[in-house]
């Protein structure tokens, strides 16, 4: 509960700088929202990435920390950004079975398949070339469609994301999609090694090392690597250890960036400590050394098709 709050204080501490059209979608009998950013450079058969919120976050203010509208602006690719529901505490949610969401109905895969479909159909996007990313519970979602919407997503790449044990226990992906994972060691809330015995409360759910190693396997990926991208020791903030796993018979490919003592953030964007000392301590102090948005679009760009 104590890391539920924490959640709840380090969401309203970010303020959201970009104004955006609020749009609705009824689903199954709810005025779903979410916020769509269109480049003016957009084309016909452009890309789409679906970019999800944290628990207890919402889609204006991952728009505004993740700056991914300005990614767009530049490489010509349209941006949504579906806003989750309410869940009984008060707080923003996507459905990935939290165990103290057991009771909820809400289907977020429905959901955010209906609002692809409608958004490529509306807005003459491709049919190919859809990708979903999302922070913290954004990133469990990501994940999820990975297993339930490959017939949908090009590839996901969730930060600071995990598989609930569920999920991964009853993955049945039409077909495997790449995955890009990025995740700090030292997360405080969604804990790198996992927590198979439920002890913070979230529910059952794996480590990364057996998530990508899932992944891996899945795609029966067999060669691997493993380079360190920043080193403190020439001066930045974190050691980051870049994971690459790939087949020479396969274009899918499974990476990993670990952000050695990284706590749970975007990296990108960063928390003062006098700000938000609460938000500082469970989040870290942020990471500069490398653009989430940025690293998150050169991993879905390798796997845009015509």
């Amino acid at each position: 509960m104590i890391k539920r709050i924490a959640v709840l204080i380090v969401s309203v501490f970010f303020v959201s700088l970009i104004f955006s059209e609020e749009r609705t979608l009824s689903h199954q009998g709810l005025e779903r929202t979410y916020h769509l950013y269109l480049p003016e450079n957009l084309t016909i058969s452009a890309p789409l990435v679906v970019v999800m919120h944290g628990y207890t976050s919402s889609a204006k203010n991952i728009m505004s920390y993740s700056k991914m509208n300005e990614v767009a602006d530049r490489e010509g690719f349209a941006v949504v950004y579906p806003q989750g529901t309410i869940d009984s505490e008060g707080n923003a949610f996507f459905n990935v079975g939290y165990e103290f969401h057991q009771t909820s109905k809400i289907d977020d895969v429905s959901f955010i398949r209906e609002l692809v479909l409608y958004l490529r159909e509306e807005y003459q996007l491709s049919k190919k070339n859809t990708f979903a990313t999302g922070m913290s519970n954004g990133g469990d979602m990501s994940y999820l469609l990975a297993c339930t919407s490959s017939d949908l997503f090009s590839a996901v790449a969730p930060v600071a994301g995990v598989m609930m044990k569920d999920i991964l226990d009853n993955c049945n992906s039409k077909k495997p999609i790449p995955v890009f994972e990025t995740h700090g060691t030292s997360d405080k809330i969604s804990l790198f090694e996992g927590d198979i015995e439920n002890q913070e409360g979230w529910g059952a759910y794996y480590g990364l090392p057996e998530t990508i190693q899932f992944w891996a396997d899945k795609h029966s990926l067999d060669k691997s690597e493993y380079i360190q991208i920043t080193s403190k020791s020439e001066g930045y903030q974190n050691d980051i250890i870049f994971e690459r796993y790939w087949s020479e018979d396969n274009l899918n490919e499974v990476w990993l960036y670990k952000i050695v003592d990284g706590g749970h953030v975007w990296p990108g964007f960063r928390i003062r400590w006098w700000e938000n000392p609460l938000a500082w301590y469970y989040m870290g102090s942020g990471n500069n050394d490398i653009n989430a948005s940025e690293e998150v679009w050169k991993f879905f760009e390798k796997f845009v098709s015509d």
